[in-house]
């Protein structure tokens, strides 16, 4: 290009003619080849107002100006040093200059991903000291200054990007989801094969720099917060936080992340194949480190009282329910959201609290995806409203666990960017220590479990493996893996697998010490090797090989999890439903005994007791408190009808027990109480009218 035609563009761009000249591309190169141009000191607004993104992004996949929630409010920023920025991101080239042992499998001048926070700045390090000046990776408020090189719009080339310059490799299937026509946007070019980032591959921003809108996310110097209003003048974010930022965008995503106000930050210790990073040169701005924000309500004056908690009497029947758990305004956007709330998880902690989270979202696969939490504090009647929990902006955070380990500390779990995550409380969920990686990546199935040897076990809906597992007490973690899935001819009852088949399975030991798992199978010919009903796997081996077999239960589906704990009483107590979602028109329901002796069909959510490791289940109820028919709020704004026969069709649930002897059981909306007493009390007949 030309260089009217460069100044052309960048007119068009918003960009003032001071701010370019003086902004003019100053070169140089250092000695393992990176070059670098001059930044000058300016003013720039950083963040983004205007339009908040609704991220119904299957409906508009091409949509791309509206703002996320954390990019506001939209504030001067005053940048007040010059430094020198690296023209490209650090290449796998330059990065073996670094580590000569790395080796990806892009080329030598792709840019350098599966590099963590703490990999980027090891090598600012080694380049400060091998050259005797000072290299680190720029702050956020740099790198967006650099990145919008003195124009206003969504991106430094206005408000689209060039054609064909965003690359989307492979991922069919996503790709699918989104553009079920095949046809995308003119910015994207569609590449077959595994991802080459390659660098400088497209022109230039105004400053010279190269991809600052996608190839790969760089990593900044800042611990992630929300903004603040008014002016600032060399921020540099908080100082502590969970999350390291990280900017740019990168290939095979949206290209509404790819706007230079759109943030993203996750751990630092992750090593991803999309994050990579560019290197500022000079010293470091001279800003103030703000706190972090404030702590959310569910982590606001928790008590940290010693309870002694006292049993009821196991004679007296009880239950409670349905109450809503989940309650976030209309509309709600971000950030937390209205749209679809689901997968819970529940537990008691030390100072008698219950403590629910779950994941909030617009689109379960979307990056606005965040985990919500809500307390129902001891004493209290309501749960509180709904606050954030846990939120890597731009990172799909899924399906989060909790667990009390009876003492002192609780876990949560979720899946991540390109890992797991792990991390604890001691002080009831006021505090949390920093998030460890947990692999292999993929959705934790379900309930963890303490086995009687004192192993901390969960399974795995990843196909290829069975157990992710603690013996050191959550120290350490390791997990069963098989090098292929299992064929399906192997799936059948009296088959045996490596895993349990399908996903969210809940699993507990059995009086021998075997392990049993109950599972859910979507695809119809996988339950139709079970005959419709629910499979049961028991291990003997400690996860490796897995006899299968198929239960009295009707198979579940889609928007449906079971679950399965072992009572303090010591029966085994299994939640499920009486219909998969897919056939909720054509329900059958089933049978279940009244006071009167008489039978009666139910349908919706129920609660079985064994008494004999899941041989035979004499108790079975479904869960409600009867009466007559009413319509209750249930999962994303849907109704249910609720009476003596009719219960929660659909949900993902979540249980414990908490030290009163009481099952604390949640679907995706709802809550519900009940003891042993009640599970095997015969309800009354149902009404003639039901």
């Amino acid at each position: 290009m030309t260089l009217r035609g460069l100044v052309s563009r960048w007119l068009l761009c918003g960009l003032l003619p001071g701010s370019l000249f003086a902004a003019a591309p100053t070169e140089s190169t250092n000695s393992i080849g990176l070059k670098f141009v001059r930044i000058e000191a300016g003013t720039f607004q950083m963040g983004q107002d205007g339009p908040a993104a609704d991220y119904r992004m299957t409906r508009h996949p091409a949509e791309l100006d509206h703002a996320d929630w954390d990019e506001k409010p939209a504030h001067p920023v005053t940048i007040t040093q010059p430094f020198q920025l690296s023209v490209t991101e650090v290449t796998v080239g330059q990065y073996r200059e670094f580590k000569p042992e790395y080796h990806p499998r892009n080329g030598g001048d792709e840019a350098a991903t599966g590099v963590s926070w703490f990999d980027a700045v090891a090598f600012c390090e080694w380049l400060s000291k091998k050259e005797g000046r000072t290299y680190r990776l720029p702050t956020e408020a740099e790198w967006e200054y650099a990145c919008r090189a003195g124009t206003k719009t969504l991106f430094s080339t206005g408000d689209t990007l060039p054609a064909g310059s965003h690359r989307w490799f492979g991922d069919a299937g996503r790709r699918q989801l989104y553009f079920p026509d095949g046809q995308m946007p003119p910015e994207y070019q569609l590449l077959a094969g595994p991802a080459a980032p390659r660098v400088a591959q497209d022109p230039p921003n105004p400053w010279g720099l190269y991809d600052m809108h996608g190839n790969v996310a760089e990593w900044c110097a800042d611990w992630y917060g929300p903004y603040e209003a008014g002016p600032q003048v060399n921020p540099l974010g908080r100082n502590d936080g969970d999350f390291r930022v990280f900017r740019s965008g990168a290939h095979s995503s949206f290209t509404r992340l790819l706007r230079s106000a759109n943030r993203a930050a996750w751990i630092p210790e992750s090593v991803s194949n999309t994050i990579g990073f560019r290197v500022a040169q000079g010293e470091p701005p001279k800003g103030t480190l703000l706190p972090p924000a404030p702590a959310p309500l569910n982590a606001q004056h928790v008590s940290q009282a010693a309870v002694k908690v006292e049993k009821t009497s196991r004679d007296m029947v009880f239950f409670s329910g349905p109450k809503p758990f989940v309650k976030i305004p209309p509309n709600s956007a971000g950030p937390l959201f209205s749209v679809h709330n689901h997968s819970p998880a529940i537990t008691e902690c030390p100072n008698g609290d219950l403590l629910a989270v779950w994941f909030s979202c617009v689109d379960e696969g979307g990056s606005e995806l965040c985990n919500a939490a809500s307390r129902l504090r001891l004493g209290a009647a309501e749960w509180e409203p709904a606050s954030p929990f846990w939120d890597g902006p731009d990172v799909n955070d899924h399906a989060p666990k909790l667990w009390w380990d009876g003492d002192q500390t609780l876990f949560h779990f979720a899946r991540g960017f390109a890992e797991d995550i792990v991390r604890t409380s001691t002080d009831n969920g006021a505090t949390w220590s920093k998030a460890r990686p947990l692999f292999p990546h993929g959705e934790l199935s379900n309930r963890l479990l303490r086995t009687r040897e004192g192993d901390l076990v969960m399974t795995h809906d990843g196909r290829t493996t069975s157990l992710v597992s603690s013996r050191d007490g959550g120290q350490s973690w390791g997990a069963i893996e098989m090098p292929a899935k299992d064929t399906p001819a192997d799936i059948r009852p009296g088959g045996t697998g490596h895993r349990p088949p399908g996903i969210h399975a809940p699993i507990v030991q059995l009086t021998d010490g075997r392990l049993m798992a109950v599972s859910r199978q979507d695809p119809a010919e996988d339950r139709a090797r079970f005959h419709d009903h629910t499979p049961v796997s028991i291990t003997s081996d400690g996860g490796k090989t897995w006899t299968l077999s198929e239960s009295e239960f009707p198979a579940i589906t889609s928007v449906q999890r079971a679950v399965l704990i072992r009572l303090h009483e010591g029966p085994l107590l299994l939640c499920s439903f009486t219909d998969p979602s897919s056939r909720l028109k054509e329900r059958q329901g089933l049978p279940f005994k009244a006071a009167d002796g008489r039978e009666f069909t139910g349908y919706g959510l129920f609660a079985a007791v064994s008494y004999d490791d899941g041989q035979t289940w004499p108790f079975r109820r479904l869960v409600t408190p009867g009466g007559t028919e009413r319509t209750v709020p249930m999962i994303d704004r849907g109704e249910f009808v609720l009476s003596d026969t009719s219960a929660e069709p659909l949900g993902y649930l979540a249980v414990t027990q908490t030290r009163d002897d009481y099952v604390q059981l949640l679907t995706s909306k709802n809550h519900y109480v009940f003891n042993l007493a009640w599970l095997k009390t015969l309800p009354p007949a149902p009404s003639s009218s039901h």
